[in-house]
């Protein structure tokens, strides 16, 4: 009887273990069961059949093992415990196996051992040692609970998901009354496909020049992460408060800006970013329209030129204040980026607004996209009342995010774009660096987190590379391969200047060998080795 607790719960725990890549999951996903679904879909090959390869062996093994150990061992009773801590022992090793195996989907969010990953572990464990136990009392091996092991995370979630909306709700009424009493706290949303963490992080620093601001940290992006940054941080002395808001299901955005009530809205751009939460792009611009939607009458708007829906959203939009930010271009924009040069430096630009004032500014961020939203945030800096030397003063105290068109100048220069997912992005380093002098050498392992059109994205990657680089390092020769076909038909790129290596170490000895000052090297979708050597 003690050996089968014993084992009921060791089998639970190697069950949960093995489903942490799956809460990972969830977690990124802000807890939409949706997201853990269509993940699960997606990494089906890896998940299950792992699961099932481990439940059958585990299975076919603790039949066997006692036919085979009765060949030399003749007493049953020492026989038999034998072989259950044995393969007790083993299923053990096979769960640690599968968790490590699991690691291997690409998550580029933290996994956060919060208070609501507690409580989902322990439902989840819960689970797992009551299928463990029914299997048990059919008489069936309760080794075959671990085919379920990932999915019993998506049934935790559904159990605990009326318990988690009540403690939210808790969260989201102390928040809006905490704010409701800050008479005079000036309120600002920012949502957007992609530029939304860059736009609050720039917004945040020109602001600090006249106000003191608290704005919502990376990843802080749901309603929960709002309200925990307003219960947590908010007090009198802030002037302005800052929140991200993201989407990934129809109605998000508006749930979020109930908690924080914004006055004023800054839509970034629409693009592709979110096609597989919400099937289309005119979705994608209805959610994040909700931000502009939930704006008071005597609130404001601001809107990105991104030359599709962002721009249509503008000219659709029915406020009194609305006002339009661009990178050149035609048609109306509260704030311009013109003469925009970039270098080893950062980049350049003069900053132009439609009252006629002007100021060339100097940033070490990178590209147009980076130029827009600095205009964007500009344009809102100016409407609070900045001067424009007070934004040029700004501008120049921004700091790269990490991972995104992060530039380290130096003997040879590094544009880190490591975390980087999108291909659009992607395509806009390889012109950036086009623009760079000496040598020009990417490092990357594809575009790993595209899911529609995966193959077609890699490939197009693959053709900007070979006009803009002179080398290209491809990490991992499977995963590449699409670059590589992309690189090959893209003209006269020589096959000496292609070098295919399994993993970031043997790039980063490689690199070592063949770079020299003066060049520039991008690394895409992929983290720099020294890096990751540094933070451990």
């Amino acid at each position: 009887m003690v050996y089968t607790i014993i084992r009921i719960v060791v089998i639970a725990a190697c069950c949960t273990l093995s489903g942490v890549r799956a809460m990972h999951m969830l977690q990124a996903g802000r807890y939409q069961t949706a997201e853990l679904k269509r993940e699960l879909r997606r990494y089906t090959d890896l998940l299950m059949w792992t699961d099932i390869a481990i439940a059958a062996g585990a299975t076919a093994i603790n039949w066997y093992m006692p036919v085979l150990f009765s060949m030399f061992m003749q007493q049953s009773e020492p026989r038999e415990v034998l072989c259950n801590w044995l393969m007790l022992a083993l299923f053990s090793g096979a769960a640690v196996f599968a968790f490590f195996q699991k690691r291997r989907i690409p998550i580029k969010k933290e996994f956060n051992v919060s208070q609501r990953m507690v409580r989902l572990i322990v439902v989840v464990f819960l689970l797992d040692a009551l299928g463990a136990t029914l299997l048990y009392l059919l008489t069936l091996s309760p080794y075959l609970v671990f085919i379920g092991c990932d999915y019993a995370v998506l049934l935790a979630a559904y159990i605990v998901a009326p318990l988690e909306n009540r403690i939210n709700a808790r969260y989201y009424r102390t928040a809006r009354k905490k704010l409701l009493e800050h008479r005079g706290l000036i309120r600002i949303g920012i949502t957007g496909s992609y530029g939304k963490t860059e736009t609050k992080l720039i917004l945040k620093t020109l602001l600090s020049e006249k106000y003191r601001v608290l704005a919502t940290p990376p990843s802080f992006s749901s309603a929960m992460g709002a309200s925990r940054v307003i219960n947590e941080q908010l007090n009198d002395r802030h002037e302005v408060f800052i929140a991200e808001l993201g989407a990934q299901r129809k109605g998000e955005i508006r749930e979020i800006a109930r908690v924080i009530r914004p006055k004023y809205g800054i839509l970034t751009c629409i693009g592709p970013a979110h096609l597989d939460s919400f099937g289309s792009l005119e979705a994608v611009a209805q959610a994040k329209y909700e931000l502009i939607q939930s704006l008071p009458k005597t609130g404001a708007a601001f809107f990105g030129s991104d030359g599709g829906f962002g721009d249509r959203l503008y000219a659709l939009c029915p406020m009194q204040e609305k006002y339009r930010a661009a990178v050149g271009g035609e048609g109306e924009s509260y704030m311009r980026a013109e003469h925009v040069e970039t270098g080893v430096k950062g980049t350049r630009m003069e900053l132009i607004c439609q009252n006629g004032e002007c100021a060339w500014v100097q940033t070490k961020l990178l590209g147009s996209y980076a130029a827009r939203d600095i205009a964007l945030a500009a344009a809102v800096a100016h409407k609070l009342g900045l001067t424009m030397d007070e934004i040029k003063s700004g501008v120049e105290k921004i700091r790269p995010i990490l991972g995104h068109l992060q530039l380290a100048p130096g003997e040879i220069n590094v544009i880190d774009d490591s975390l980087n997912e999108l291909p659009e992005v992607a395509a806009e380093a390889l012109r950036i660096l086009s623009e760079f002098p000496g040598r020009r050498i990417v490092v990357t392992a594809g575009l790993m987190e595209v899911e529609k059109g995966a193959a077609d994205a890699n490939y197009q990657l693959g053709l900007q590379i070979a006009e803009a680089a002179d080398y290209v390092i491809l990490i991992g020769p499977e995963q590449t391969r699409q670059v590589l076909q992309g690189i090959n038909k893209g003209g006269d790129f020589p096959g000496s200047s292609i070098r295919a290596v399994r993993d970031p170490a043997d790039a980063a000895a490689l690199l070592r060998e063949m770079a020299e000052p003066g060049d520039t090297v991008l690394y895409e979708g992929i983290r720099p080795e020294e890096e990751e050597e540094a933070e451990e």
